[in-house]
């Protein structure tokens, strides 16, 4: 599950959002001050994604929503609501 930490008037969260929004991307949202998110996140600053065990802040969160965007990508490339019927008339 991605966690989005941020406080609650910031401009590159709300960018964050935006992005999470356009990729029709579920996630949490966590208000969190400046001093929280130090001791959360071993000195890191806000905002900070959480997704699993793996932690992105800074300068490393463009490069991990351009992933994030290749990966909501592909998985919608290869996920389908389709049923198909053989020639025998059985469907899935």
């Amino acid at each position: 599950m991605i966690v989005l930490y941020r406080e609650e008037k910031s401009v590159q969260a709300d960018t964050i959002e935006a992005e999470f929004r356009e990729m029709v991307l579920g996630y949490d949202r966590v208000i969190v001050d400046a001093h929280q998110a130090e001791e959360l996140f071993d000195g890191l600053s806000l905002p900070v994604i959480r997704n699993n065990e793996r932690v992105v802040s800074g300068a490393d969160i463009p490069s991990y929503l351009k992933e994030l965007e290749r990966f909501v990508r592909d998985w919608q490339l290869f996920q389908s609501d389709t049923c198909y019927v053989d020639d025998d008339g059985e469907s899935c």
